[in-house]
């Protein structure tokens, strides 16, 4: 294959690929249970309720992660991160937050890496978050804006249909000739 000007971003592509498909064969099982204060502290950094030591955004204005106790929020830019401990297991997770492959990613922690106390808090965070995934609140969310769009459609119908039954249904002619027609 001739090499490019994107060459360097396949390269990474097929770097994260192949990290991702030998991380996922670590089970699951092998890994001990965290500390609830350490799955917290997680918790606390991945929703950015405490910030990075470096200053780096919080992984919630790309990710989401539909378990771990957050409330149902998150980021739409990049994938849910709620199964990544079962996904890709704690060493791929790892080394994508050492090493993002993803330009957003790299743009976003190149100058400001987490800690090593801070990336251990945020895997004890995604394991609890894969361990304890929540109910499909989003699903549930994205139903009700839809509902709620069709309450406003609906409603909206029915003010232009209460503005069309006052119509003017006879041309202006009409008008003119019926008041000339009584006259004479």
């Amino acid at each position: 294959m001739p090499f490019s000007s994107r060459s360097p971003r396949r390269l990474r592509h097929l770097a994260a690929a192949s990290l991702l498909a030998c991380s996922s064969l670590a089970p699951l099982h092998a890994a001990p249970t965290p500390p609830a204060a350490s799955a917290d502290t997680g918790a606390r950094l991945f929703s950015g309720q405490t910030r990075f030591v470096h200053g780096g955004a919080a992984c919630i204005s790309c990710h989401s992660a539909d378990g771990g106790g957050l409330p149902d929020a998150g980021g739409h830019l990049a994938v849910d991160l709620g199964h990544a401990w079962i996904d890709i297991g704690p060493a791929g997770i790892q080394a994508m937050i050492a090493t993002p492959p993803f330009a957003p990613m790299a743009a976003a922690y190149d100058d400001h890496p987490p800690t090593a106390a801070e990336t251990q808090a945020l895997l004890a965070f995604l394991q609890r978050s894969a361990q304890h995934p929540q109910a499909p609140g989003l699903l549930q969310r994205q139903g009700s804006m839809l509902l709620g769009a069709g309450a406003g459609a609906l409603l909206v119908l029915l003010l232009l249909q209460a503005a069309w039954r006052r119509r003017k249904t006879l041309s202006t002619k009409h008008a003119i000739y019926a008041r000339q027609s009584r006259r004479g």
